[in-house]
Order: structure tokens, then sequence, then C-alpha cells
């Protein structure tokens, strides 16, 4: 049997979809597990005719203690761990908890829009050389322009794929895990108050000699941020807060100070006003879209004409400024940067 895990925080109406949809997906026998973070008797209200078990929380218990609690409740061989703003498609969840034959972990394909044509970025691992490499980036123009290439043309490399792979990193929104995996990791750790508890996790399954894999096949919908956008600026200092502590974990607080002291504010493009839809000049390119002008983290999309309209369930998850540009889809090269919003 599969459970599904959601952890809602004042998400109640995304979670109760997400719900929808999951059941949906899927034939077999779900079992559905919500905790609910929100310490706000309406938002449990709402989910209570939902699920087959609902636990709600007396304080916020952050993601990982929420989901360490939830895992008890859960009965299946199989848990999928899910952010409450995703959508599954048909099937998804069969392909995923089919993976886990000889998989701990599987993660699906991951889109922004109900289409599933604007994909979502790749995990990133977090290591202390990748840290690095940003630090340097935001040292130097050159390297930061390096840098960008290489991780564009990394994100193009795993947009490509239509087959199974092995990974050492997925997206944290929906995560396939045999409860037996979960359980041998000892679940997630909960000193990340928000952010990295899924890296951490990854991280020690691969460390274990788990399998990680990612599905293309199966395909969610992610209107990712939605919680956290809610109080961006508490969401803000719980990243930092769990970023220094995943560096200290994982490489000792001399090194993670050392490395956050080095830091400097990311840098970005030079982006001009867009207002309607995107003209494109040429068809051998990516559109990418970002919160950051940086494009540290983007989504992109493979355009099949030279006219882009964004997807108006895209445009409504875009909370304060949002940024588009156009690249090349073989060299990296970035033609045009737009903005988007106030």
């Amino acid at each position: 049997m599969i459970s599904l895990l959601v952890v809602n925080y004042r998400s109640a109406a995304l979670a109760a979809e997400a719900i929808r949809t999951a059941r949906a997906s899927t034939p077999s026998p779900l079992q559905v597990v919500v905790v609910d973070n929100s310490c706000d008797p309406d938002e449990a209200n709402v989910l209570r005719g939902f699920t087959d078990a609902l636990l709600v929380s007396g304080t916020n218990r952050g993601y990982a203690g929420a989901i360490n609690d939830g895992r008890k409740a859960c009965t299946g061989e199989t848990i999928v761990i899910a952010n409450p703003d995703v959508t599954f498609a048909p099937d998804s969840l069969d392909i995923l908890h089919d993976s886990l034959r000889d998989s701990a972990v599987a993660g699906p394909a991951l889109f922004w829009d109900d289409a599933h044509r604007w994909m979502l970025p790749p995990g990133d691992l977090y290591t202390a050389p990748q840290k690095v490499d940003e630090v340097l980036a935001s040292r130097s123009r050159s390297w930061f322009e390096q840098r960008d290439r290489r991780r564009f043309l990394q994100r193009v490399a795993f947009w490509s794929r239509t087959e199974a792979a092995p990974v050492k990193m997925l997206s944290g929104a929906v995560l396939a895990v045999r409860a037996r995996d979960f359980d041998l990791m000892g679940g997630f750790d909960e000193r990340f108050p928000l952010y990295f508890e899924e890296t951490d996790f990854l991280r020690r399954v691969t460390a274990s000699r788990g399998r990680i894999v990612y599905i293309p096949q199966a395909r969610c919908r992610h209107l990712y941020n939605q919680s956290a956008a809610q109080v961006a600026d508490e969401a803000a200092s719980r990243y930092a807060q769990s970023e220094l502590r995943y560096l200290e974990k994982w490489n000792g607080p001399f090194v993670a100070r050392l490395l956050k002291r080095l830091e400097r504010p990311s840098r970005g493009y030079e982006a001009e006003p867009l207002d309607g839809d995107l003209e494109l000049e040429r068809d051998d390119v990516v559109v990418e879209a970002s919160p950051l002008p940086s494009f540290t983290t983007a989504a992109g999309y493979f355009p099949s004409q030279r006219r882009v309209t964004i997807p108006p369930e895209v445009r409504a998850s875009m909370r304060g400024e949002f940024y588009l540009r156009v690249v090349v889809r073989a060299t990296g090269e970035v033609l045009r940067t737009y903005r988007i919003g106030s």
C-alpha cells in the first residue's frame, strides 16, 4: 500500500487539491496522512474530511518534525512525502511505487504549470565544493558567468531526460521513500527548521549506498514556495539558519562559518521590463524563469513557437518581482533578460 504524507501550513485548500489528485491518480489503495502545522482550527477543519489520519500540531513542528510525526501514522510500505502545493498526474503514484522495488527513494518530474511544459530545476546536493563555487561566483563576475553557464547546461541535461536515471539529489516537493529505508535513516533531521531537511536526508541515503532515482515518467505540478511565501521574512531567516547548520553538519563549524563570511550578495543580470507575451527572435533557445536575478535556481521551458505566454497559474503564483531570460540551448549564452512585476 502507498501512504501519502502531506505537511500543511496555512495552505489547506491547496492540500485538499493535492489529496484529490493523488486519489484520482491511482486505483491502488491509498492512505492519506496530513500533519497540520498551522495552529489554526479553521485549517484543520478544512482538511478533516480529506484524510485518513489528521495530526494537528500544538505548535509549528517545522517540516522535518511534522514528517517524523506523520510517519508514525503511515502504514504503507511506500511513503510519498509531498508539499501541499502539488498535484499528481494519472499513474504517477503507482509509477513511483513500482520504482522502489530496487531503490530507496524516487522522485518525479516536476512542473510549474498544469500542461507540464515549464520544468522545475533539479535539487542541489550542496557539498562544500559546490558552496565554494557559489562563494567564488559571488565575488567574481567572470566566475559567476562561468558557473551560471555550467549550471544552465546541467539543468538542460536534466530536463532532457526521458528515462529513469540514478541521481544523488531530488527536489523535496515530492519524494517516494520505502518505509524501511526512511526508518533506517532515522527519518528527517529536526535540527533544520525549514529547508535542507530533504537535502540532508538524501545525502544520508547516498552515504549509506541507498539508490535514489529520478523518474520522468511520473509527473507532478508544483506551485512551489506557496507556504513559505506567506511568511517571507521568517522563511528567509530559517533558510539562512538551516543552511549554516547543514554546512556545519557536513563540513564542520570552521569551514561552514568561513564560507559564510566569504560570501557576498548574489550577482544578477540587468533586466528590462516585460509586459505581456515574450517574443523570441530564434528557435534554438530555452526560456528560464526565476524569482532571482542571478537565476541560481530556475524553471525552464523549451518553446515550440516564437511567442511565449506565461501560463495563468504560473503568473498567479509569482510573488513580487520575477525574471525571465532567453538562453541558447547548446551553449548557455544569455541573449535577453526581462523583469516582471513591481
